[in-house]
């Protein structure tokens, strides 16, 4: 049975108040930090009494939980709405990319905030852990679509795409360590660049194969061939 109207505005109600709350907790840790961020302060920069507070969060450690997802939903969002076009997977793919790469950028603030602090870092990142199944459920999607166009080849799609989001979350959390900023399109270009074309020498147009370019010997392997030969030492140096 669908919801009473009564009900959907109750949930608005609670809703907005959460949302009214989490900036006030924001408000808090900008000048307080984590470890200064109490209920009770909170409650006063909220405008409402404590008891009413824990009637929407049980601690801080949800507020803060909360503060960070309602900063990457629209994010999300906009991921879905990529995800349900119909144009091809590279164009996809690169929208998807390129939509991370933008939102990061123009709430770059928030995010340096938000993870200049070890204990909100913390937070963030467990919270984050908990939707990236949806990503990589997408991504995944996006390469077998590519698989069926023909423009990918065959592989573990699963494992492709956490390759691809883990690469983007490091890029952008790299970014807030150093303090550095590259121009979107360039991440972008780079990013799309690897994911496409791979790292290795290509033969005519077709990319060589893992098992194709071989691989170097280890120290015993290179020992046991010849005991007397030291190149084996050298491999480990080289």
């Amino acid at each position: 049975m669908a919801p009473s109207l009564s009900e959907k505005c109750r949930e608005l109600a609670v809703s907005a108040m959460k949302d009214g709350i989490s900036q006030a907790a924001l408000e808090v840790l900008k000048e307080h930090g984590y470890e200064g961020l109490t209920m009770d302060r909170v409650a006063e920069v909220a405008g409402i009494a404590k008891g009413s507070l824990y009637h929407y969060f049980r601690n801080k450690q949800e507020l803060v939980t909360y503060l960070f997802e309602q900063t990457i939903e629209p994010a999300i969002q906009a991921g879905e709405e990529i995800f349900q076009q119909v144009v091809p997977a590279v164009t996809k793919l690169e929208a998807m990319v390129r939509m991370w790469f933008d939102y990061f950028s123009q709430h770059r603030a928030l995010f340096d905030f938000l993870f200049r602090d070890p204990t909100v870092r913390e937070l963030c990142f467990t919270s984050q852990r908990t939707k990236n199944g949806l990503a990589i459920d997408r991504f995944s999607a996006i390469l077998q679509q590519g698989i069926s166009e023909g423009v990918f080849r065959p592989l573990d799609v699963t494992y492709a795409a956490e390759m691809i989001i883990g690469s983007l979350q490091f890029v952008i959390e790299r970014q807030l360590e150093t303090g550095k900023s590259h121009p979107i399109e360039d991440s972008v270009r780079r990013l799309m660049d690897i994911v496409l074309h791979g790292i290795g020498h290509t033969s005519g147009n077709s990319p060589r194969s893992f098992e194709s370019l071989g691989s170097r010997p280890s120290c015993e392997e290179a020992k046991s061939k010849n005991p007397e030969d030291k190149s084996g030492e050298n491999l480990a140096n080289a």
